[in-house]
């Protein structure tokens, strides 16, 4: 009897064993991220502590947590105390788990920083080891604590948006930026899209870090340190934020500060502004950043997901802007090296443009209206208005394919951005004195 029990007990912790290993194989199943590119998280690039960055346009709304306005990736060596910085453009386009093919800046507003790090491990074919949250509200008394920066703005900027309440309005030159001024400089729009705001963005932390490596900002420590406390989220330990100020100040006194940005293409899916990322040039990069090697693994899982690409645009509906599509030819577009079919959208009628005759010559006002029919452009007669000396050409939409059509009007003017959706026009003309 007692054999037998024996041999039942046995029989009974084997099955119990059995169950155990069983469900902790299937919950490990479970918290492991099946990535599009079919890398597992254990193969993803992790020579280098990754720290995502996310700088976020949050609203006070519970309709509305905001998105991620910047998003770039510190890449940290920890042994050289070197870094590197990889920005993805906000408009670059990802899958986002259970909510489709999106903007990466659209992740944070789904499933928070969470959602946002996931997507870029799958992006960059990396592990992140950790975040850091930036809210902008706190982006103006941050600067404003250092006492402002030095930045050499590049041309004239306007920019106005009805919606966001937000006015950028800065001179080109050299320039000492308070917080009011930078928050205007790193958010402006125009027709360069995500592209130009990154540059920006990456030419005024090379100001912040001048600024903050000068003599006189020992006194303002205390107070700079209270601002960020309250302005910033993060898990990185603090022998982490150590290393990455000591990586930062060895790269700025050396060769510099490594910055890039994900490769890729603008188009226009279903009407929609997206950067496309070059997978296959993005994994090239990644490996060359990190410091690795292309494995054979690393390179099939990138092209998996190139693939992944090609077949989702092929589904899509694509316009290139400036497109010319031509008659009998199969519509394609360029992704890296490979040309993918896909469903080209007809071309955008004309952009339409209301002139206003600013000039108090009304011969001014019929010459400007047959040179801009001639470029292309509809118009629609707005009047007269003040006098002014100089012609402005005014975008009511924050498109960079308009925007940068509505600066080819053929003859000399300024350029600003004032979205209003109210608007029956894509651009206001307000004709000038100096109109030839």
């Amino acid at each position: 009897m007692r054999e037998i029990w024996k041999q039942h007990w046995q029989k009974l912790v084997a099955l119990l064993v059995v169950v155990v290993v069983g469900v902790c194989f299937v919950m490990g199943q479970m918290g492991e991220k099946t990535y599009l590119d079919k890398l597992s998280h254990k193969d993803r690039l992790a020579l280098k502590k990754n720290i995502v960055v996310l700088g976020v346009d949050s609203r006070a709304s519970e309709q509305d947590t905001g998105r991620s306005d910047t998003l770039f990736v510190v890449m940290l060596d920890e042994q050289k105390k070197t870094l590197s910085l990889l920005s993805v453009p906000r408009d670059t386009r990802v899958k986002l788990d259970d909510y489709g093919w999106d903007k990466i800046n659209h992740a944070y507003a789904y499933g928070g920083r969470e959602l946002t790090q996931q997507t870029v491990e799958e992006l960059l074919g990396i592990r992140v080891d950790n975040y850091v949250l930036v809210d902008f509200s706190g982006f103006k008394g941050l600067v404003d604590a250092i006492g402002g920066v030095d930045v050499n703005v590049e041309k004239d900027m306007y920019y106005h948006d009805t919606w966001d309440g937000f006015t950028v309005d800065l001179q080109k030159g050299e320039q000492h930026l308070d917080g009011e001024a930078a928050i205007q400089y790193v958010r402006y729009r125009d027709e360069e899209g995500d592209i130009g705001r990154i540059r920006r963005q990456q030419n005024f932390l090379m100001a912040v870090y001048k600024r903050i490596n000068s003599a006189n900002m020992i006194v303002r420590i205390p107070g700079l340190a209270q601002q960020l406390n309250s302005m910033i989220e993060t898990d990185m330990p603090l022998d982490s934020m150590v290393d990455m100020a000591k990586g930062l100040r060895n790269m700025m006194q050396t060769k510099g500060l490594q910055m890039d940005t994900v490769p890729g293409t603008p188009l226009y899916i279903e009407g929609i502004s997206y950067w496309v990322p070059d997978i296959v040039s993005l994994r090239e990069k990644m490996v060359n950043m990190q410091g690795a090697k292309m494995t054979e693994s690393y390179r099939q899982a990138a092209q998996v997901l190139a693939g992944e690409y090609e077949q989702n645009l092929e589904q899509a509906v694509v316009e290139e802007q400036p497109a010319e599509e031509k008659e009998n030819e199969e519509p394609t577009t360029t992704i890296g090296d490979k040309k993918v079919k896909t469903r080209i959208a007809p071309l955008r009628n004309g952009t339409v443009v209301k002139l206003v005759n600013c000039s108090g010559d009304p011969e001014k006002a019929s010459l400007a209206t047959a040179q801009l029919t001639s470029a292309g452009f509809q118009v629609i007669d707005g009047g007269e208005g003040d006098k002014i000396r100089k012609t402005e050409v005014v975008s009511t939409t924050v498109d960079g394919a308009i925007i940068a059509r509505l600066d080819q009007v053929p003859f000399e003017h300024k350029m600003k951005i004032s979205r209003d959706g109210k608007q029956d026009c894509q651009g206001i003309i307000f004709l000038g004195k100096n109109f030839k």
